[in-house]
């Protein structure tokens, strides 16, 4: 049943909701409440063959969500998004490169005691199901989400999705609901006839330990599994250390992939500091999740996220300074990849963020890469913000 589900179907219940309450729902709608983002990006990458290629535009997006009706809301997101500027050679056809708009969201809540089940078009945000919102057109998903907290200290996310709506169409478009799911770049992206399952347990119970645990099963493509868990260890340098585990196993073949990172990290004045390693020594890839969100690895750079981390017989390493200077958040990081086939790679990020006034934000990053097969020597991205 949950495998016919459909925008239409999601429809016809909120058409029948509002026919047996329309007095009612006529308070809830008018008691909602709207928020949003005005964006403006700029995007520049530079490569020895075909020199720097550039995008500017512009766009955000726009939230309504309903009252609580004895439980029930509804609510939409609408995404729009204008590429203004495109110098050199196209690079961001399939990640930046869009104009036009999308209903990201359109979905119905019912939330009774400690249980939320929503149903529709909706933004996810679990280790091994999340969408990226890290360009113009945040990336989405259709289908049921259901979350509990009855146990104490625990959550419980249980999902099922067969619809996904990715960055752009490659075309010049953002992205709309298809059955081809974006996954890290190993498998680029999976065509899902039966969708995918995940369920996810976040634990706080014991002080300072914070314990995370995730299954997914893209129906007849991988399986991946997701161990996660972070202690503050209480020392004067607020030290804390995380242990991590994903592993896959694909449908179509014998062959596994695992990755086991650890991370040491903690703050001296107001210098934050973290330094992390990770290894994949298995023959094959690790598939992060679904959804170019779902990207834990803890040796993950600000561009290429964790992508070679994942690469079987990788070994891979980080460190990582912030701290803020007259009120300007400043990050510098450097990931190195150690490939048993292939060139190895290394990415420093150097990251700043300022708010310019209350809710207006500018964050400029730029990275510098060697090895890369592809040949890229450098990226850039400004990106100017308003939420309101």
């Amino acid at each position: 049943m949950i495998k016919k589900l459909t925008l239409g179907s999601v429809v016809a219940a909120a058409c029948l909701f509002t026919s047996m309450n329309a007095q009612s729902l006529e308070e809830a709608f008018a008691n909602g409440k709207f928020k949003g983002e005005i964006r403006s990006y700029y995007f520049e990458e530079d490569y020895d063959s075909t020199g720097k290629s550039s995008l500017l535009h512009t766009g955000g997006f726009l939230n309504y969500k309903t009252a609580d009706f004895y439980g029930l809301s509804a609510g939409a997101t609408f995404q729009v998004s204008s590429a203004t500027s495109l110098d050199g050679v196209n690079k961001f056809a399939s990640s930046e490169d869009a104009s036009g708009s999308v209903l990201s969201e359109s979905f119905l809540e019912y939330t009774r005691s400690n249980s939320t089940l929503k149903i529709g078009r909706q933004f996810i945000g679990t280790p091994l199901l999340a969408g990226s919102g890290s360009r113009m057109i945040r990336q989405s998903f259709q289908g049921v989400t259901f979350t509990n907290t009855d146990i104490s200290n625990t959550k419980v996310v249980a999902a099922y999705v067969d619809r996904f709506q990715t960055r752009t169409d490659g075309a010049g478009s953002p992205g709309t609901f298809t059955k081809n799911f974006d996954t890290n770049a190993n498998l680029g992206s999976t065509t899902l006839e039966d969708g995918a399952y995940t369920i996810y347990v976040k634990n706080n119970s014991v002080d300072n330990l914070t314990l995370e645990a995730q299954y997914l099963d893209a129906v007849d493509a991988f399986s991946s599994t997701y161990l996660n868990g972070e202690y503050n260890l209480g020392t004067d340098l607020n030290l804390y250390t995380v242990g991590q585990y994903i592993g896959t196993s694909y449908d179509t073949t014998d062959k596994s992939g695992s990755i086991v990172g650890l991370r040491v990290g903690g703050k001296l004045n107001n210098l934050n500091f973290k330094v992390s390693v990770s290894e994949n020594s298995s023959d094959g890839d690790v598939q992060s999740g679904l959804g170019y969100g779902a990207d834990y690895s803890l040796t993950a750079s600000s561009i290429d996220g964790g992508y070679w981390s994942y690469l079987a017989d990788t070994k891979a390493y980080q460190v990582a300074l912030g701290t803020t200077i007259a009120k300007v958040g400043v990050d510098l990081s450097y990931s190195s990849y150690d490939r048993k086939t292939g060139s190895d790679i290394t990415e420093t990020d150097i990251s700043a963020s300022y708010d310019i006034m209350k809710n207006l934000n500018i964050n400029v990053l730029h990275a510098i890469f060697d090895g890369k097969t592809n040949k890229m020597n450098s990226e850039s991205r400004v990106k100017l913000t308003y939420k309101f």
